[in-house]
This record gives structure tokens, C-alpha cells and sequence, in this order.
């Protein structure tokens, strides 16, 4: 939601990141906050100047790491972001019902799951928390947080922003570019991972070079002309229910720089040679290429137009209703900028 977004784009500095800066809320213990003067307050509602200052050394160490400079002028305009985020964040979660908390938290486990696996390991994962000087724990609850606050303000507005299929129809004539496939490919691969099925902790060197050594005999035996989908049950790492047989239809920039090098040079039915990447080793069998094309208007591709529009509806209501939380909880701000 926009209203929980602060520069996003120029901070840059990774998933993990950009996350922690637009949905934190930084946990202050009760020592840190006695004494606190209070820069906003209302029903129910009370920020301390603590909250406020902590995210925003979470803001400025995340640029400091991307190589950056924090003018004044930035460091202001992020205290007010981050005080209107805090008072909205604070209004939105008393209205949050039971059902909004099991909504919430099932759109947080996905969310932490999805952060963690857009980095090589965990201890990639951790030192960009480093960074931010948060803890897993820290950055875990300001997620779970912000995906409550997400649940509320979907159940509070959706309802008001029903889109019809007239709206469905003309967003697609009317933006013919953003429905313009690229080039597909659809291949297979066999996967052997560098990571434990189970654990998803990285593999030792010992167990790696083994698992290499495997692949290469599995390697010779696809080029032989065995069964690719048969090999790929047997013996790949990757388990998707949703791609049986490793079986994927992906274009270019959607798979890791060296899976897309391989795989966008073979030709119909030719296997790649065993192909590196921060995953694991792959073999790579090509089945088609498909060629450039509109997208058709058939159901998911209405659902996808449908959620996206109702989520530039809910987006552009969300001040309204914000502004009208705050005037029924009678906020008052009493924050004063630095000179």
C-alpha cells in the first residue's frame, strides 16, 4: 500500500531490504521508552519520539550500506513518513478482527519465506538484517505486523471496490504493451541441489562434490538419450508438485544469469552440458521454443487484471480512510523537525 512506502525505489539495496523499510516497526523496550516524549497521540493511539528515531537509523544505516548519502532534507522527510506510518499502522490494528489475524499471519509466513529464499543462504539473509540493525526475530515480527495491517485494510475496502468485467475489458485494450509476451522457453531441468531437502542448510564441500559427480553420470545418461522426465523423477532435487518432471515455461530473466545462458542456446530436444548456479547443478533438456505473442484474455489472465485494478482502487481510498481514523481518534502530532 502506498501509504506504507518510503523511497523504495532508491534505496536499491535488495528484497530483503526494501521489505524491512516499507513494512518495519522497530520493537522499543519498556527501559528505551521511559522518559520518551510522546509526538503523537489519541484514542488509543500513542507514538514515542523513540519508534520514530530507531526506524529512521534503520533507514539510514539501509543507504549508508548501499554506498549513499543521507542529506538532512531525506532525514526529515523520513521522520515524517515514518510517524504518519506508525499512527496509520497503530489505527489500522485496532480494527483488526480474529479473521484478520489468521489472514494476516498466513500472508506473513508467505512473505518471510519468499524473503528468505530471493538470498543465496541464511547467512546472506542475516547480514542484510545486519544492515538494517535488526535481528530475524525483529524482522520476522514487523512483517507478520504489516501483513495484519494488509488483512485489515482489504477486508475495510475490497468490498467498496468491486471491478467489472467492462473494467477488466478496457484496461486490456487500452495497455496492449503490458499483455505482450516475449520469447518462452519451455524446458526441463535436473536438479542437484547445494542445499539439505529438509534443513535447507547449505551442503558441506564433500557432499557437494559428490552430488557433481552423480550429475555427471546422470548427465551422460540423458545425452545418451534416456528418458528425461524419467531421469528427472529419479534423480532431480526439485520436487514442485506444480512442475512435474522439472518441467517449466519461463522467458528471459526469470531463471538465475547462467540457467538462461545455457538454456536460451539450445535447440528443440538438445540437453545442455551441467550448468552452475547459486541453486545447484543443472541439466537442462529444451522442448520448445515458443515465440513472441499477445497474452489472451482468457480467466486468470482477468483475475490478474481484476486483483490489479482493485488494488490501485484500495491504494487510492486508503488516504480517505486513514484521514478518517485519524479524525475519529482525534490524533495529534506533536513532532518538531530539526533545524
Amino acid at each position: 500500500m502506498k501509504i506504507f512506502q518510503f523511497h523504495q525505489k532508491r534505496v536499491g539495496a535488495g528484497l530483503v531490504v526494501a521489505m524491512a523499510l516499507t513494512l518495519g516497526i522497530v520493537t522499543i523496550s519498556a527501559e528505551t521508552l521511559f522518559g520518551d516524549r510522546v509526538v503523537a497521540k489519541g484514542k488509543g493511539i500513542e507514538v514515542k519520539f523513540s519508534q520514530v528515531e530507531e526506524a529512521v537509523i534503520a533507514f539510514k544505516a539501509s543507504r549508508v550500506g548501499a554506498g549513499e548519502r543521507v542529506s538532512q532534507e531525506l532525514e526529515q522527510e523520513a521522520e515524517r513518513t515514518i510517524l504518519e506510518r506508525l499512527v496509520a499502522t497503530q489505527l489500522l490494528l485496532q480494527r483488526a478482527t480474529d479473521a484478520d489475524k489468521k489472514t494476516g499471519k498466513a500472508i506473513g509466513n508467505k512473505l518471510i519465506e519468499e524473503s528468505k529464499s530471493k538470498v543465496a543462504n541464511e547467512l546472506a539473509f542475516k547480514r542484510q538484517l545486519i544492515v538494517l540493525g535488526l535481528t530475524s526475530a525483529q524482522f520476522e515480527a514487523q512483517i507478520q505486523e504489516q501483513s495484519l495491517v494488509k488483512a485489515v485494510i482489504e477486508r475495510e475496502l475490497k468490498p467498496s471496490h468491486v471491478i467489472t468485467e467492462e473494467q477488466v475489458q478496457k484496461f486490456y485494450i487500452d495497455n496492449p504493451d503490458a499483455f505482450q509476451l516475449p520469447e518462452q522457453l519451455r524446458g526441463s531441468h535436473i536438479l542437484f541441489s547445494f542445499k539439505d531437502p529438509i534443513s535447507k542448510v547449505d551442503l558441506s564441500s564433500e557432499i557437494v562434490a559428490m552430488k557433481k559427480e552423480n550429475a555427471v553420470k546422470v548427465l551422460a545418461r540423458a545425452k545418451g538419450g534416456e528418458e528425461f522426465a524419467k531421469l528427472a523423477k529419479e534423480f532431480s532435487d526439485d520436487r514442485s508438485p506444480d512442475h512435474p518432471g522439472g518441467e517449466y515455461l519461463f522467458i528471459r530473466g526469470q531463471m538465475p544469469p547462467e540457467f538462461d545462458a545455457a538454456a536460451f542456446t539450445l535447440k528443440p530436444d538438445q540437453v545442455s552440458d551441467l550448468v552452475m548456479t547459486r541453486f545447484g547443478y543443472h541439466i537442462i533438456k529444451l522442448h520448445e521454443r515458443i515465440a513472441p505473442k499477445k497474452s489472451d484474455l482468457n480467466g486468470p489472465m482477468k483475475e490478474k487484471i481484476r486483483d490489479k485494478l482493485q488494488q490501485i482502487a484500495i491504494q487510492n481510498d486508503l488516504p480517505r480512510l486513514i484521514e478518517s481514523l485519524k479524525k475519529d481518534a482525534q490524533i495529534i502530532i506533536t513532532l518538531v523537525e530539526k533545524k
